[in-house]
């Protein structure tokens, strides 16, 4: 099947299958497709709606081609990365909480890149902290065996989307390109905390994740629209566990948490992402310590240590509390430096 047969199917508005979405990203990856056909792929893809069969073929297709992360145990990690691509503006809350997780003694391999849409990436935010964020795979490695925590830089570790980096730009809309990454983690995590952009996509992942294996995961999305579980509003969520696929709302009152306006941990800049993630470590009460905490009982549970919730927020709140999390901070970004 040739890309022009592919855009065909899909301009007449037809699924592709798993396996014909992953012979579709063969053709663009080997080179097989022009930039014209890549932006009508992508812009054809999205005007559709991308379905759980399309989605698992490209998160096969990705996590095949990733540049693998060799490490003991790989179905204890648990990452914390998410979509992206919420333009909501507030700080980095998944690479703090990546960190609270750790401090709690849980392993993770938190993946991730630098800012598309919000102010502050991951690899922004660490790039702040003064870490190195380019290792390559035998050192991340040892960073998650070491001390807990490794950081995988995507462009570093998913050559294969390379080939959609300038169609992407140009044609500047979100895409299948932008789900994929949390489903590709190169360290093969099996647990997971996936925060997405759009509340349509919390069943879709939900159940993608559970066709590619993994173990326990929450896919959560704010009804004020982040892509986190909120302070401010709602959640929907979707748990995956051992095969089976839940769909729920959350509220951050039932773990006797008050709701805070969104407008409160908003940031304009990565320095102020840092400066606000840092003070979360060091302890300092209010709405930023606050989200974190509930993204971090997630996580937590994703771990499968603890099942119970409240219990999960005592272990998030013991680990900022201890100063077991900021140390995690420390150990990284002088273990980072040194290999």
């Amino acid at each position: 099947m040739d890309m022009r047969e592919i855009l065909h199917r899909i301009s007449e508005g037809e699924n592709l299958s798993a396996e014909d979405m992953y012979r579709a990203l063969e053709e663009i990856v080997d080179g097989g497709a022009t930039d014209a056909q890549i932006g009508a792929f992508i812009m054809g893809t999205k005007m559709k709606g991308e379905t759980i069969d399309e989605i698992e073929g490209a998160g096969r297709f990705f996590r095949e081609r990733a540049t693998r992360v060799e490490v003991s145990a790989p179905d204890e990690l648990v990452d914390t990365c998410g979509t992206g691509g919420d333009k909501s503006g507030t700080f980095n809350v998944s690479t703090v909480t990546a960190f609270v997780v750790a401090g709690a003694g849980i392993r993770v391999a938190k993946h991730g890149n630098r800012s598309v849409s919000s102010r502050c990436g991951s690899a922004d935010f660490l790039e702040q902290t003064g870490a190195k964020i380019d290792l390559p795979a035998e050192k991340v490695a040892r960073m998650i065996e070491e001390i807990g925590i490794g950081f995988m830089f995507a462009p570093l570790f998913h050559p294969a989307m390379k080939r959609v980096i300038g169609p992407r730009r140009e044609v500047g809309v979100r895409s299948i390109f932008n789900l994929v990454g949390p489903l590709s983690n190169p360290a093969g995590a099996k647990r997971q905390i996936l925060g997405v952009f759009s509340d349509k996509l919390v069943d879709k992942l939900s159940q993608v994740l559970n066709r590619l294996g993994i173990i326990k995961a929450f896919v959560v999305h704010g009804k004020d629209g982040i892509d986190e579980v909120s302070i401010s509003d709602a959640t929907l969520i979707g748990e995956v566990d051992r095969g089976e696929v839940k769909l729920y709302e959350f509220i951050p009152e039932e773990l006797g948490i008050q709701r805070k306006e969104l407008a409160q941990i908003c940031i304009t800049s990565p320095e102020e992402s840092f400066r606000v993630g840092f003070s979360v470590l060091e302890g300092e009460e209010g709405p930023h310590r606050d989200i974190v905490l509930l993204n971090a009982t997630f996580g937590i549970l994703a771990s499968g240590k603890v099942e119970d919730r409240k219990v999960a927020l005592e272990m998030a709140r013991e680990s900022i509390d201890s100063g077991k999390a900021k140390r995690k901070l420390e150990e990284f970004i002088e273990l980072s430096n040194k290999l």
